[in-house]
């Protein structure tokens, strides 16, 4: 694919699909290295049946797409991605439905298992390169199901990083666990709750939040000791938005990047050969 200007990327996380929409003139959004979508939208897949795919589908006709827009898919979740190819894509006319891989990504990987990195952490590693200044490192969180603290070494290269429970995952496991304690919405984590909980749900909510603050801070800082200098620091993710005013390196704040990975497809899609 070259040089495509209308594109749908659609990465489809573990719990979510989210679908970005970049137009010929994306690029004039934002940062001229790493255009801003059109529009964006993140649908729940876990529901019973197929009814997300409706979701989708309704969403595409919002969009009103033009013929010549290709559609680009990133996946960690194969079931899923077939479903929404099945149910969805394969009944549209695009000028191209691609999926990517690793292969198809230009960014090297300095881990000890190349190919089983997650394409979500790749992608928005592959973005981060575009927004980082030259020589300087980068570190990429990404809060959703599960929460991802990568590095970016100052020429590019993946370092690898930690991936552990997102705040909402662990709200669901402590109440699958258990007998008493109960099932918290996103809701809870939109804004600082106190440290001191004055009930079981605020207790949670504290637990949760301030928790999954604190290991991302100090993965962050673990992280940036390794570097020659301190590293950006960017945040995306479903759950990041409420985290972001806590999460800084040095005197810079996090920046907060929601369309990391989605950008991520854009930039793999202009160089990915027809297939």
């Amino acid at each position: 694919m070259a040089k495509q200007f209308h594109i749908l990327a659609i990465d489809v996380g573990s719990s979510h699909v989210k679908l970005g929409w970049f137009p010929h003139d994306a690029r004039t959004m934002s940062d001229a290295a790493l255009p801003t979508p059109a529009a964006m939208f993140r649908i729940d897949h876990r529901g019973p049946g197929a009814q997300w795919t409706v979701e989708v589908d309704r969403r595409l006709d919002e969009l009103k797409l033009p013929a010549s827009a290709a559609c680009v898919v990133a996946s960690v979740q194969p079931r899923t991605a077939e479903a929404l190819h099945r149910g969805v894509l394969s009944r549209r006319a695009w000028s191209q439905l691609s999926t990517l891989t690793a292969k198809d990504l230009p960014i090297a990987r300095r881990v000890e298992e190349p190919t089983r990195v997650g394409i979500d952490r790749l992608l928005s590693a592959l973005a981060a390169n575009k927004l980082r200044e030259p020589g300087r490192a980068a570190i990429v969180v990404d809060m959703g199901t599960a929460t991802t603290v990568n590095l970016v070494a100052d020429d590019g290269a993946f370092e690898g990083g930690a991936i552990l429970a997102g705040p909402m995952t662990n709200l669901a496991a402590l109440h699958a666990a258990t007998a008493s304690l109960p099932l918290l919405g996103h809701e809870s984590l939109a804004s600082p709750p106190p440290a001191v909980g004055k009930s079981t749900e605020r207790a949670l909510a504290a637990g949760a939040y301030w928790g999954a603050a604190g290991a991302v801070r100090e993965l962050m800082e673990r992280m940036a000791a390794t570097c020659s200098a301190t590293p950006h620091a960017l945040l995306t993710g479903g759950a990041s938005a409420a985290f972001a005013p806590l999460l800084r390196l040095g005197d810079e704040s996090a920046r907060h990047v929601p369309h990391l990975v989605l950008a991520g497809i854009w930039l793999a899609a202009q160089d990915l050969a027809p297939r």
